[in-house]
């Protein structure tokens, strides 16, 4: 495990989140056994449907947490994982289409509701649509793309730069997974189909979805998907004082993220964890405290569902052991960064 104090696009901030006199080697102590404790976890399985992702290292598993001040403290495979954003990305679509055309133009192309369904669901929409019942399940994320102006080659260069924005440095896309997600793609283009067919969305059907494949297929680590997070969690102020969102399209993402963001197994995450978060079928998750941190975890095994089971573990223990739940109650970053609690005693 490292601590990456700055990388160069990535200076420390002049003022940090942590009070003076926080060390973060509770931190470090935390996120680390949270990683180790997972490895022990060998349920789920790649997300086979697309196949490109079955070629995923099994056993790597890797965390960072970026804190306001520019630091990001890395655990387990964080050097050498990398891996494709899948519906993670659904983040930035929202926040930034939120930032240029506002929530009425959003909300009045999709919804804001669970959908308690699963993320891939056509038949949600004959039931309950026409329009997607939130922006963060793949139809939403669909007839959000409908929205970037342009063609395929317009919408594909509005997301590298709001991926760049976001992230904080241009992300490559993995062309392997972009191939594989076109080829083996028949229920989103049914949903995109159904989607105009119905009066949803407008626009050349092709190109829209080559901008949601590409947006799924952007490749990160988790420091880089933690420094996303820890944005939206400082309401949209980057490092160094950098505003990347308005404080409202800040907290719009974040609160549809409590809701919506882990699909049908939304209501249990937050429940377990108080983390408002995304996931993404790769395995990775992207989890925001809301005014101390942004969290990234990555492991390809996923549930039925489409979340890392190690993801959840360690958000789970390092959400318990820090003290990170909305709800929890405690003031600041909790007994635990302050050293009050030892992270290295009982184990969560």
């Amino acid at each position: 495990m490292s601590t990456d104090n700055d990388k160069g696009s990535h200076p420390s901030s002049s003022g940090s989140s942590l009070p003076l006199g926080i060390h973060r080697d509770p931190f470090e102590r935390v996120l680390e056994q949270a990683v180790e404790q997972s490895r022990q976890l060998e349920e789920g399985e790649p997300a086979g449907y697309i196949p490109e992702l079955r070629n995923a290292n099994l056993e790597h598993t890797s965390a960072a947490i970026s804190l306001a001040d520019g630091s990001c403290i890395l655990a387990g495979d964080a050097q050498e994982h990398r891996f494709t954003l899948q519906s993670s990305a659904k983040v930035v679509l929202l926040a930034g289409l939120l930032e240029e055309m506002g929530p009425d133009k959003v909300f009045a192309t999709v919804g804001t509701e669970p959908s308690g369904g699963s993320f891939s669901s056509v038949a949600r929409l004959e039931t309950h649509g026409p329009s997607p019942t939130n922006p963060l399940v793949n139809a939403g994320a669909i007839a959000l793309c409908s929205l970037i102006p342009g063609d395929a080659e317009s919408k594909i260069a509005w997301l590298r730069r709001w991926v760049s924005n976001l992230y904080g440095r241009p992300l490559p896309v993995n062309d392997r997974v972009l191939n594989s997600e076109r080829e083996t793609a028949d229920r989103n283009r049914a949903i995109a189909y159904f989607l105009r067919g119905s009066g949803a969305i407008e626009g050349r059907v092709e190109d829209i979805l080559l901008a949601y494949f590409t947006l799924c297929s952007f490749e990160a680590s988790v420091e880089e998907v933690s420094r996303m997070a820890c944005i939206l969690a400082q309401g949209g102020v980057a490092v160094g004082g950098r505003r990347a969102l308005s404080s409202e399209s800040a907290s719009s993402t974040v609160s549809l993220m409590a809701t919506c963001g882990m699909y049908d197994e939304s209501g249990s995450h937050l429940l377990r964890t108080g983390l408002p978060a995304k996931s993404g079928v790769s395995g990775v998750i992207c989890a925001v405290a809301v005014g101390k941190a942004g969290i990234a975890v990555s492991s390809p095994r996923v549930n039925a569902k489409g979340g890392s089971v190690r993801g959840h573990s360690i958000l789970e223990a390092v959400s318990k052991r820090l003290e990170w739940h909305f709800a929890f109650g405690k003031a600041a970053f909790g007994q635990a960064a302050l050293g009050q609690l030892d992270p290295g005693g009982a184990s969560s």
